[in-house]
């Protein structure tokens, strides 16, 4: 490992976390892969990987293991983050069991404190469920349901004909992302899939679970206030409020007095209530996650740069002149970093390009050299520093065939002072000012002579694999002002909005779809008394065909299942 003020090469290759195909490609330390990863640099499914970096610096668990299909050793990222999953399920399993064991024991000795205990919290436990029923809320639902009655029928006759107008919307999404899928898995090409379910540990990292959880629980309980006030507003009895969690899974439900007597129309504003809520939800959270930044402005900076959160236990980059927690970054080699968006841009480029030369002055040469007699340590790799040179690396002239060598072809130069010149950049003699001279690093093909530029403190220079900066330094794009304020609170801030704006959006999605069980099947059933009783006088066969309606919607959203499982393995 070269000493301070640059960082080596580490020993072994990280563990790989969270990451795209190309990265993951170039991690690979070697030789028989690192002339299959140069092949596959020059193919489509590797620029597809690239642009897939830009737009989700969140990879799948999945695409790991089809990676590891085809050739790329990545079973130890698949098994830890397997071992992860299960260790968390096992632990879910084992809470259930517990429960469920001493609610079988309490009730079966008639355990008076324990039965009072569940009639007063309204807790029921059953296997792989807990459930709570209470109507504590109901007055403030009264009275939420009853101020300002003109905006309240205003607003939920509106969500009626958003929702009624997203119903087909959300149907023709449900097809397009089935036949896209079914299309580019048959021909083994990647493309956007619109509509994907997420599942912790699967396609989503199992430390995102906290996010998982309460984005989840939030868009419930809008969606089950919307029905509950709109329910009150139409004079329906509220009975209250239950929530269960199944296995891992939160629920809210609301518990209304029968529908049947309103109007259609009344009725619908109840059923579609919940949809347009979690419409408005996700809305609202889109619109404060890309507002926040300059809502914290003054306490954050945003679009500078990037700072240091985390930089990986063991990770080169933690040795003496290496990164510091809260560090600014500015600049990756000669690519500007303005946010997280860019610094991916930036380790993509630093992966594609090849180690550039540097315009040097031959009396920097003659001045610095120390050089002892070349040896080839690989194709690519020639070594022309002694042992106790730790700090430098052998520079290769870089010159043409039929001009003579005015220089060594090989020097050994000390890094710092090289850049510290800030030389012009060059590929060829002809790049170079005709007093200077190209001379490029002497380093194997996966490895990068890489200029961490920083907003304070010296640039910080990294000889490794540009994937090993990826996978141990986590970054954030609100780069803090003052001290006291952690940026960890408006990234946690701008993820749970995030996956509010997901959540929120994928349960208006799925409960708009005619499917039994569902909202769809309820507004689906409405709607055909609606619109349907003039044309089709006869009550069966308007049941009929609302009926066949939420049969083909259950239908569709199996088979989307399905879809989903079968082509992510």
């Amino acid at each position: 490992m070269l000493n301070s003020p640059i960082i080596g090469i580490p020993k072994s290759p990280s563990s790989l976390r969270i990451s795209s195909q190309v990265i993951n490609t170039f991690d690979e330390k070697d030789s028989q892969y690192i002339e299959k990863a140069n092949d596959s640099m020059r193919d489509k499914d590797a620029l597809n990987g690239l642009a897939f970096i830009k737009a989700h610096m969140s990879s799948i668990p999945s695409r790991i293991t089809k990676l590891e299909s085809e050739g790329k050793e990545l079973a130890e990222t698949v098994k830890l983050t397997m071992d992860d999953l299960t260790v968390f399920v096992i632990v879910v399993l084992v809470i259930h069991s517990v429960l469920l064991f001493f609610d079988v024991v309490f009730k079966s000795c008639s355990h008076y404190p324990y039965l009072y205990f569940l009639n007063s919290t309204g807790v029921q436990i059953s296997p792989f469920r807990i459930q709570w029923f209470t109507t504590a809320f109901n007055r403030q639902i009264q009275k939420w349901g009853t101020k300002r009655p003109k905006l309240l029928t205003a607003w939920f006759t509106a969500g009626t004909w958003v929702t009624i107008a997203t119903m087909p919307m959300a149907v023709l999404l449900i097809l397009h992302t089935i036949f896209t899928t079914l299309r580019t898995s048959a021909h083994d090409v990647k493309s956007a899939v619109f509509v994907e379910p997420l599942v912790p540990g699967w396609n989503l990292p199992s430390s995102d679970l906290g996010y998982y959880i309460a984005s989840l629980l939030i868009s419930s309980i809008i969606h089950e206030l919307g029905h509950a006030i709109a329910a009150v507003r139409e004079d329906v009895h509220l009975i209250g409020f239950g929530a269960s969690m199944f296995f891992i899974m939160p629920m809210v439900m609301t518990h209304l007095g029968q529908l049947d007597p309103l109007p259609a129309f009344k009725q619908l504003r109840i059923l579609c209530a919940g949809v347009w809520h979690n419409i408005f939800l996700a809305l609202l959270a889109a619109i404060v996650a890309t507002t926040l930044p300059w809502l914290l402005y003054p306490f954050f900076d945003f679009g500078t740069g990037v700072q240091i959160e985390r930089i990986k236990e063991g990770s080169p980059l933690l040795a003496e002149g290496g990164l510091l927690l809260g560090d600014k970054i500015t600049q990756i080699n000669q690519c500007k970093v303005r946010g997280i968006t860019s610094w991916q841009d930036c380790i993509v480029q630093a992966i594609q390009e090849p180690n550039v030369g540097y315009c040097i002055p031959d009396s920097f040469i003659k001045e610095h050299d120390e050089s002892v007699p070349a040896k080839h340590i690989s194709e690519s790799l020639v070594e022309c520093c002694g042992s106790n040179s730790p700090r430098h690396l052998c520079f290769e002239y870089v010159g043409t065939d039929d001009e003579p060598l005015p220089l060594p072809q090989h020097s050994c130069l000390l890094a710092r002072n090289v850049v510290d010149l800030k030389p012009q950049h060059c590929s060829a003699p002809p790049d170079c000012p005709s007093h200077l001279h190209c001379f490029r690093p002497s380093l194997e093909n996966s490895t990068r002579l890489i200029q961490i530029h920083r907003a304070h403190g010296p640039t910080v220079l990294y000889l490794g694999g540009p994937a090993d900066i990826y996978h141990s330094v986590s970054v954030t794009d609100f780069i803090r002002i003052y001290q006291f304020f952690p940026s960890s609170i408006p990234d946690a801030l701008t993820k749970l909005c995030q996956f509010v704006t997901l959540f929120s959006s994928g349960l208006a999605i799925l409960n708009v779809i005619p499917c039994f069980y569902f909202d769809g099947q309820f507004i689906m059933n409405t709607l055909s008394e609606v619109f349907l009783s003039k044309r089709v006088p006869v009550a069966t066969a308007r049941q009929a065909i609302s009926l066949c309606v939420t049969i083909f919607g259950t239908v569709m959203l199996i088979v989307y299942l399905l879809v989903m499982v079968i082509t992510a393995y």
